[in-house]
């Protein structure tokens, strides 16, 4: 089961993969295009926007491969310091926090979009905001005047995908099965 799980994992980080790809070279290009236009008195607004929003995902998306990755921020200085079982104990709380943190975002997406709410409502956003204070489905972005629900989507589809990978490299530390050694570069 949990090789059925890996390979799941490593089809999404491939997917996050070309996503980072498209995302960062459109991040790139909307500040190339911001930068000519500015120069020429002719500046388009909602470029910064969708650059920003881009970049936000970009981020969100790089998070959930470093995830499985295991290539995050870590402290090695104290793997000199500690026995091996020790620092064993330590990589596997590490896992446990990682995956605890992902499905706190999971939770508090739900919270943010509240879709029990907005369904018992039949989807009525008007009537949902009445009775919830939460306007996440009225607010549309400055310049784009897209739903920021939509942009904000990155939130809980990051918090299931980083699960899943937290969940995965979890599984792998108490089984003692060796992680991937997929590169995020290549």
């Amino acid at each position: 089961m949990l090789t059925l799980l890996a390979r799941i994992s490593e089809k999404i980080v491939k997917i996050e993969k070309w996503s980072l790809i498209i995302l960062a070279t459109a991040v790139t290009g909307l500040i190339l295009l911001n930068v000519v236009t500015r120069s020429m008195s002719y500046a388009i607004f909602w470029i910064d926007e969708l650059a920003i929003y881009a970049m936000i995902w970009l981020v969100m998306i790089g998070a959930s491969t470093k995830v499985r990755a295991r290539k995050g921020i870590s402290v090695t200085l104290l793997e000199g310091f500690v026995g091996k079982k020790i620092w064993s104990i330590c990589l596997l709380l590490v896992d446990v926090i990682v995956f605890c943190f992902a499905i706190g975002l999971i939770w508090l997406s739900w919270i943010w979009y509240d879709p029990y709410t907005l369904a018992i409502v039949g989807f009525d956003i008007t009537k949902f905001s009445e009775q919830t204070f939460n306007f996440i489905y009225q607010e549309p972005t400055t310049t784009l005047t897209v739903p920021k629900f939509l942009i904000w989507l990155i939130m809980p589809i990051t918090a299931l995908s980083m699960s899943f990978h937290a969940l995965v490299n979890l599984g792998e530390r108490l089984t003692g099965t060796p992680p991937p050694t997929f590169e995020l570069d290549g």
